[in-house]
């Protein structure tokens, strides 16, 4: 049973020249553009249009739903301080290969995607929440654990809470309420409410957010709007990240609209959830945190159609590794589905109680920081920072002049700080000076090592780097991107802006240049070989442990590449592994030669999400719980509104029934589904065995669907819910 501080029921129930391997590193150019018959001046259907917004780069797809074919693609680097200005430069990079503009009158819906909410979290990056935590208990270790792990909360403990029946334990204290309330006001940019068992009665959340809003203008959050299940911590952790992730997914979601509106293209948006299925764009300001892995989600979609021609007819087990700027994200298909996690997304440390394809996300991007440790060992990630040759191309000799002369320092890598989004209330001491430092030097970048010696001038003692987590203040630093530019693998922005930060910490490291960044890459490929082989014993139902992949150990010894003297060791994964991102193709011979694994990076692997956004279709799922009551005189339906109550069970199920129709076609309305939907529901008995050997059922739960099939989507048959 998990840790779920007390709710549960009464009862238990149960490098390139070294890689060995075949690589599918291809070429990579752009898809073919009217590759289907009859090109896109013949064709009258409706089109999609798909943006993928990643940490890095912002993609475009025009996609002809009927045809399965991508019509055309571009990419342009995402802009986080404005960033209608990326989503603008890839739909114009994208008319530059089709008349978009001719045929905008044809696009019938904007299909998002996204991986802002899963960096934000990765990163630890968000705005201040405060988080009232109704009927829980300040003292509590898994409480403590808790506040202790989430990034940037203002906690409130409030007495109320029900049961595991849904029966008040203790009345609501308002009062108490409405004067911490009054007093977080002012230092938090969001809220989120999370009560003991309001899944089972949700009164006290929505009392508590009638409170709220009547003294604050800024979001609500209820840890009930976003997950039935049990679990007091998690849902709390997840309403409370949910509620830091508004403002951010808000803004792309502006952004998106401003450029559209700038391109003068009319349709509505929707946005890819974790789970591959379909929301609209009021759904998606509301709930970001179920785009957590929406990026994903629609690569593993894209990846399918990608890969086709580099499989094996009957080939529909493979690995999926989708390497960002950000984060990297891991999925298994197993015969071309993958599973839906059930117990919710998992986001670096976070276990979140969101419904999502089964993928592993680790804070490794082609822009995490590359960084030595006082030890000298090699530290890449999962902060992410601008790569200096971008930095350079953005501020000509920002870094190029500026980093001349550069004396060692107590930070071995180069590093710069520039404005990047609105500050808020919650920032610390120094990222506030900062900012103000910034302002008069009128955006031009500031050399972390002055605002060092600023700090140490003053008697002041600074952190470094790593303490800089709000995202008003971006820094720029080295990066595998940089590495890759010095390599001549990769071309991006300024190239002896990325050799001179590689060059300053390569020889901190002791090594030559083309040699320390050879290792970085070699270090990334090791890294992400390991989540790999992680998710494959997990999947065996192997036991292992995370020193397990220490150097000196078997595991470690096996993903290093490096040769014993009495013994090679070495992994060999049967299933070929499918690379996307934008350094895909750069990353394959590293990820190929520490895996052991086939590795194939094909032709547009670089917009692989987007084309699985433009492909995606509607699916929410939503569970009801019946439970027998205590002394066995009826059964209890959990409704996501209210408590119902029946004599029978089958009544119960018949009334729950009823009432969830209504509520799944009120809720595919609010989702933006046009058409006709269509609802499901599957039931499974939960059964107890008697003494004298009889059974007796004890509850049931119901999982409710509703979805939309599209008109013909036969290459692309979104079926994430149901796997």
């Amino acid at each position: 049973m998990e840790a779920n501080f007390g709710e549960k029921g009464p009862q238990k129930n149960g490098p390139l020249d070294e890689a060995a391997h075949e690589v599918g590193a291809h070429d990579g150019g752009a898809l073919e553009v009217g590759a289907h018959d009859g090109g896109p001046d013949e064709a009258t259907g409706a089109l999609v249009l798909a943006l993928d917004t990643g940490g890095t780069n912002t993609d475009a797809v025009l996609y002809d739903p009927l045809s399965g074919a991508v019509l055309a693609e571009a990419k342009d680097a995402t802009t986080h301080h404005d960033l209608a200005i990326g989503i603008v430069g890839a739909l114009t990079a994208l008319s530059e290969k089709i008349d978009l503009p001719a045929l905008k009158s044809r696009v019938k819906s904007v299909n998002l995607s996204t991986t802002l909410a899963t960096n934000a979290i990765a990163e630890g990056y968000g705005h201040r929440v405060g988080l009232v935590m109704i009927g829980l208990d300040s003292g509590q270790d898994l409480v403590i654990d808790l506040l202790g792990k989430l990034p940037a909360v203002t906690p409130i403990f409030i007495a109320g809470g029900h049961d595991y029946y849904g029966r008040e334990e203790l009345p609501l204290d308002e009062m108490a309420l409405a004067l911490a309330v009054k007093k977080a006001a002012g230092v938090v940019s969001a809220w989120a409410v999370s009560s003991f068992f309001s899944v089972k009665n949700p009164a006290h959340e929505l009392r508590a957010q009638e409170i709220i809003k009547s003294l604050s203008d800024k979001p609500v959050t209820l840890g009930r709007h976003l997950t039935g299940e049990l679990g007091a911590m998690r849902r709390a952790a997840t309403a409370a990240l949910n509620a830091g992730l508004v403002i951010i997914v808000n803004r792309l979601l502006d952004a998106v609209s401003s450029g559209l509106a700038q391109l003068q293209i009319q349709a509505p948006i929707m946005v890819v959830k974790g789970d591959g299925g379909l929301v609209g764009e009021r759904w998606a300001r509301s709930r970001p945190i179920e785009t957590v892995v929406s990026g994903p989600a629609a690569g593993l979609v894209g990846a399918m159609r990608l890969a086709r021609g580099f499989l094996e007819p009957n080939q529909k087990d493979l690995w999926v590794l989708d390497i960002g700027g950000t984060t990297s994200d891991l999925a298994y298909l197993k015969e071309g589905l993958p599973a839906v996690s059930p117990d919710g997304a998992m986001v670096g440390q976070w276990h979140t109680m969101v419904q999502a394809v089964d993928i592993f996300t680790r804070g490794l991007g082609g822009d995490s920081l590359v960084d030595l440790s006082p030890a000298g060992e090699l530290l890449i990630g999962p902060k992410r920072v601008l790569p200096l040759c971008r930095l350079e191309e953005r501020f000509p000799g920002a870094v190029t002049v500026s980093g001349v002369g550069t004396s060692p320092h107590r930070e071995a890598q180069l590093t710069f700080l520039i404005a990047n989004l609105p500050p808020g209330p919650e920032m610390s001491e120094d990222e506030t000076e900062i900012l103000a430092i910034l302002a008069k030097r009128q955006g031009r970048p500031l050399k972390l090592s002055d605002y060092q010696d600023r700090c140490l001038g003053l008697g002041r003692l600074f952190a470094g780097l790593r303490v800089l987590t709000h995202p008003a203040i971006l820094a720029s630093s080295l990066t595998p991107t940089d590495c890759m530019n010095v390599l001549g693998l990769f071309n991006c922005g300024s190239l002896a802006a990325s050799q001179l930060g590689a060059r300053i910490m390569a020889n901190k490291a002791g090594l030559g240049l083309e040699e320390f960044c050879r290792k970085v890459l070699d270090r990334v490929g090791q890294i992400l070989a390991g989540d790999i082989l992680a998710m494959a014993l997990n999947k065996e139902e192997l036991k292992y442990s995370l020193d397990d992949f220490s150097p000196n150990k078997v595991l470690g010894r096996m993903i290093s590449g490096q040769k014993g003297q009495l013994v090679d060791l070495k992994a060999t994964l049967k299933d070929t592994v499918i690379l996307l991102g934008a350094p895909a193709q750069v990353m394959a011979p590293f990820v190929a030669k520490h895996s052991g694994a086939v590795v194939v990076a094909p032709p547009g692997c670089q917009v692989a999400s987007a084309v699985g956004a433009a492909a995606s279709t509607l699916a929410l799922v939503r569970k009801v719980d019946l439970v027998s009551l205590p002394d066995f005189s009826g059964f209890r339906a959990f409704l996501p509104d209210k408590i119902m109550d029946a004599n029978k069970l089958e009544r119960a199920i018949n009334l729950a029934t009823l009432h969830m129709n209504k509520h799944m076609l009120e809720l595919a309305a609010l989702a933006g589904l046009s058409g006709q939907p269509l609802v499901s529901v599957e039931r499974s008995d939960r059964e107890a065995r008697l003494n004298d050997g009889t059974r007796m059922i004890m509850g049931s739960t119901l999982t409710f669907k509703v979805s939309q099939a599209p008109a013909n989507h036969s290459e692309f048959k979104n079926s994430f819910s149901a796997a």
